[in-house]
């Protein structure tokens, strides 16, 4: 058995993402529009591995996966959003940078079918930035407004992540917790199970706090 012609690669193997082609790597319905990021947060690999940001040729699908969409221009942005009006699924937003938005995003977001709008709170400063989200989002459920939780960072205690997740729920979002790891490992996965597993499931902190 000869194995001369397989290549192995994606983001697992350190791909920094050329083109994006539909389906590669990735499920049926995603896309990516662009790559890479403006930002240098110290917990992300996006930046040294996919460098600065960069508009990509614009595929068809319903689950937007782009690093930092709306850092986007507003030419690009408004031909995703009219590739998005197409499609006859819900649309999943799985990174929505709160810095970025701006009055016009919302305008766009109320012209198609919206199924998840997916924000970050990854660390207790980023709190206060969360209520512009909520103000400039207030036409929307909180069944479409879900906001990942980063924790146990700079050790960072389960009453400290667990304060947040419920300040994060305040707002009108739907938490969901993503336990540090780090390059060379953070915290131990068995130790915050519990926690992350009640942190990801609305079904259970909704039935508790309401």
């Amino acid at each position: 058995m000869h194995f001369d012609n397989v290549r192995v690669g994606g983001p697992a193997f350190g791909d920094k993402g050329g083109e994006f082609v539909p389906g590669r790597f990735v499920k049926e319905g995603v896309t990516f529009t662009s790559r890479g990021c403006p930002k240098r947060c110290p917990w992300c690999l996006v930046p040294q591995r996919e460098g600065k940001l960069r508009e990509l040729k614009i595929q068809p699908g319903n689950i937007v996966q782009d690093n930092n969409l709306l850092a986007c221009s507003r030419g690009h942005i408004e031909r995703v959003f009219e590739m998005l009006a197409g499609q006859k699924r819900g649309i999943q937003f799985k990174g929505l940078d709160i810095d970025y938005l701006k009055p016009w995003h919302v305008e766009l977001l109320k012209k198609i079918k919206v199924a998840e709008l997916w924000f970050a709170c990854d660390r207790p400063e980023d709190l206060p930035r969360l209520d512009k989200a909520a103000a400039m989002l207030g036409d929307f459920s909180i069944e479409k407004k879900r906001c990942y939780v980063l924790v146990g960072k700079d050790g960072e205690t389960q009453d400290q992540a667990q304060a947040r997740c419920e300040a994060v729920y305040r707002k009108g979002f739907l938490p969901y917790a993503q336990l540090y790891r780090g390059v060379d490992a953070g915290p131990s996965r068995g130790q915050w199970y519990d926690f992350c597993h009640f942190w990801v499931s609305p079904g259970l902190y909704r039935k508790k706090y309401g």
